[in-house]
């Protein structure tokens, strides 16, 4: 393989923190030098994909460039065995028993019952003291929250499944990431059998009763898919609910523009998630010799499917590197592409929908304080670690 090029300041894009444009302009930097660059990771070398039409290209490969075997290494040994760590037949058939309630039509649903309600009551919280940080009191929050009522999980628990949600996927505490998934099952083990007995109409009692083909899913499989919505569902939406608020709160006329155009939120919301996706780089692992972006590319090989890239690519996006609510809807691969699509994009993109029109709502003249972690950051999974902000007159 060919030496890692050296991104900006050689950095290494799974390892550093790449705030703000440094990661943008090290892809800059990439894709300038061809499609498929190596490039240092987590202290290796994996070749990055750069540019648009090939990262699509790569997404639709899903023989080649599957995601279970990336996935059964990272995220199966805690979170369990789920439809992304299958491919082919198997994640066919375990997507439909898992995502019954992921359709758009249930997401309006819940967006008109509870989702708005779950926002206002979050606010509730904090809106009156005229300051606070976004991320801790809501971005960081309503996800978790969303998830845990669409389950039908007593809330009373609500930061309890917060709380181990955040540590199922965490690099740093694996002991504490085993303990997590023991105490989800701890909690969910009797409402799911409960559920088993008399359905109601949550996404527990659809997942216990989910069957295709005569195919159900066991206990432990259930159990295995709820952790999912939780360590990868929640916490990738609530990354881009937190940029969202960080681009409009570095761009104080677009905020302004957000409250008097109420018209203008979707096109927010979307070039949120080209500008500036919750998944930056996603890696896949080949499982036989390719051509990606006209090379040849042998088994076993790391890629890296740039989506951050892709998304700024000049040859798809004029003037990429502005963020622009006013340009003409395009396709983005921020929820991947093709067989592997994310599920839950429409979920995602009415929770981003409803926290924005509550904070533009309940928040007048809402301001950033506080540079300090604003920015987003991370070489995979990419988000801010603050937003302090104060509302009310200036």
């Amino acid at each position: 393989m060919r030496d890692p090029a050296p991104t900006v300041a050689g950095l290494d894009l799974g390892l550093e923190p790449l705030p703000g444009e440094v990661l943008h302009r090290a892809h800059a930097d990439l894709r300038a030098r061809g499609p498929l660059v190596p490039v240092p990771f987590f202290g290796t070398t994996a070749l990055l994909v750069t540019r648009f039409d090939d990262v699509r290209e790569a997404f639709r490969d899903d023989g080649a460039l599957p995601g279970g075997p990336t996935y059964r290494e990272t995220v199966e040994p805690i979170v369990g065995r789920t439809f992304i760590s299958m491919d082919g037949r198997e994640h066919r058939l375990y997507r439909k028993l898992a995502t019954p309630a992921f359709q758009s039509g249930a997401i309006a649903r819940f967006g008109e019952r509870d989702l708005v309600v779950l926002v206002h009551e979050l606010l509730d919280r904090f809106a009156a003291r005229g300051t606070g940080d976004l991320v801790a009191e809501l971005t960081g929050v309503l996800p978790y929250h969303a998830i845990s009522r669409k389950l039908g999980i007593p809330r009373a628990r609500d930061e309890d499944m917060r709380r181990w949600a955040d540590r199922l996927l965490d690099p740093r505490d694996p002991r504490g990431a085993v303990a997590a998934a023991r105490e989800f099952t701890d909690l969910l083990g009797p409402i799911l059998r409960a559920r088993r007995a008399e359905p109601t109409e949550d996404l527990l009692s659809a997942l216990a009763h989910a069957e295709i083909d005569g195919e159900r899913l066991a206990d432990e499989e259930v159990l295995s898919h709820v952790r999912l919505l939780f360590a990868v569902g929640a916490t990738t939406t609530s990354h881009a609910m937190g940029n969202l608020l960080s681009v409009l709160l570095a761009r104080p006329e677009l905020l302004a523009r957000a409250r008097s155009e109420p018209g203008l939120r979707p096109a927010l919301v979307h070039e949120l998630l080209r500008f500036e996706p919750p998944v930056a780089n996603l890696p896949r692992l080949s499982t036989r010799p390719l051509r990606v972006a006209g090379e040849d590319v042998a088994p076993g090989t790391l890629l890296l499917l740039g989506i951050a890239s892709a998304n700024r690519d000049p040859a798809t996006f004029a003037d990429p590197d502005r963020y622009d609510p006013d340009r003409p809807p395009q396709d983005v691969l921020t929820f991947g592409f093709g067989a592997k699509y994310c599920p839950g994009a429409h979920l995602a993109r009415r929770e981003l929908l409803a926290a924005l029109d509550a904070v533009l709502e309940r928040l007048p003249g809402l301001r950033s304080t506080s540079e300090d972690g604003a920015r987003p950051e991370g070489g995979t999974l990419r988000h801010p670690r603050a937003l302090h902000a104060a509302w009310g007159p200036a």
